[in-house]
């Protein structure tokens, strides 16, 4: 082969690792931001690195603050009991060490004659003849680690296998950015659940310590409007805990399905005062509607209170339905029983549930009776949003 020949292989053979290099990267730079994972694109990282340097070790080494050293912590090429054991040091003298400590790349092409670093006695161990270490940079000038290729022949790293490398490493930076903070908020929600949990559990004791006090209370008085009171008191107290214990168990941050809630209330509504569901059966049939915690929870109070009065003066099956409008929702409840009393006038009066009704709907005029059918059927509107 002439010279000239030789010379444009070389370039041709230059110019086709260097584009294979840019292909590497950017096949990395996909992988890493559809993987939520920080180990698996740690490990890519280290074997796209070996690929495009044609080397047949890598690693990442980690930084560790508290010990001010650097952990392999993964890798390609290297013998059992290297990757997540071995520690070296990330001090000036370390040719990982210094890349950390001065943000600078390192290459060391001929190993054996360095006298700027300590080799690292892994290396040796390995036949590595030439090293290059750049960094992997993190948040607040805090490093993560480096990025390290290593290789047993005899080539040089060159300056164009350099900039690869820290290309690589640099995109690398930007995943383990992106997966820290991830985890980090992982975190920060598990943290805010246990805290809710908490929250829900001394709300709920607490709301059980109070209707046992009513109770308490109510058995020491004498029969009549006062223990009446205190009982019915106790009651709505139980109706309290049983919306919030529900509203819990739903594990809902966003909103929370009003159909699935109010069925999963009901059933526990027939349970406490209704033990015989066969009698008087609970159905729910609701638009699909995503409510909020602080829209939800009226109308769980709302609907408990009217399907209460339904099992209590009503007869048979008790029909829930919940429709949206422009204005908000529209709750009805029936049953199959004669009806309302034709001088019953929602919330005027002795009932202290029908006032809550009407205080909880926050619309003018909010609760109807319908009269035009020959069984009982109370209808609320209830307001777009909490007032």
């Amino acid at each position: 082969m002439s010279e000239t020949g030789s010379v444009e292989t070389l370039v041709t053979n230059e110019l086709t690792l260097r584009l294979r290099q840019q292909e590497l990267v950017a096949a990395f730079g996909l992988f890493a931001l559809r993987e939520d994972r920080l180990q698996a694109s740690l490990q890519e990282a280290c074997e796209t690195a070996a690929r495009g340097l044609e080397a047949q070790f890598s690693k990442v080494l980690v930084f560790r603050p508290d010990s001010q050293d650097l952990l392999i912590a993964y890798g390609t090429g290297w013998s059992e009991g290297v990757v997540g054991n071995v520690v070296l040091g990330a001090d000036l003298a370390s040719p990982a060490g210094y890349a950390l400590r001065t943000k600078q790349p390192v290459v060391s092409n001929h190993l054996a004659e360095e006298d700027r670093f300590r080799t690292p006695a892994v290396l040796l161990e390995h036949g590595i003849l030439r090293a290059i270490n750049v960094i992997i940079d993190g948040e607040n000038g805090q490093p993560f680690g480096v990025l390290e290729v290593d290789s047993t022949d005899r080539h040089d790293f060159t300056a164009h296998d350099t900039a690869f490398l820290q290309s690589l490493a640099n995109v690398l930076a930007a995943a383990v950015e992106r997966c820290l903070r991830q985890l980090e908020q992982e975190a920060l929600l598990r943290e805010k659940d246990l805290l809710m949990q908490e929250v829900h559990h001394r709300v709920k004791n607490s709301l059980q310590l109070v209707q046992t006090m009513l109770q308490l209370q109510a058995r020491g008085i004498p029969e009549g409007d006062e223990r009446a009171r205190l009982q019915d008191a106790a009651s709505r107290i139980m109706t309290i805990a049983t919306v919030h214990r529900r509203l819990h168990d739903q594990g809902a941050i966003e909103g929370t399905d009003a159909g699935s809630y109010l069925k999963g209330l009901m059933g526990d509504l027939s349970l406490s005062i209704a033990p015989d569901a066969a009698l008087s059966p609970i159905e729910v049939d609701a638009d699909p509607i995503t409510l909020s915690a602080d829209r939800i929870t009226p109308l769980g109070l709302i609907t408990t209170e009217l399907v209460t009065n339904a099992l209590k003066y009503g007869t048979g099956r008790v029909l829930v339905s919940v429709r949206a409008n422009e204005g908000g929702l529209t709750v009805a409840v029936e049953d199959e029983g004669t009806g309302f009393p034709e001088d019953f006038v929602p919330g005027e009066g002795g009932s202290l549930g029908m006032r809550l009704v009407c205080a909880l709907a926050r619309t003018p005029n909010a609760v109807t009776i319908d009269r035009s059918v020959s069984f009982g059927r109370i209808i609320v509107q209830m307001a777009s949003a909490p007032g």
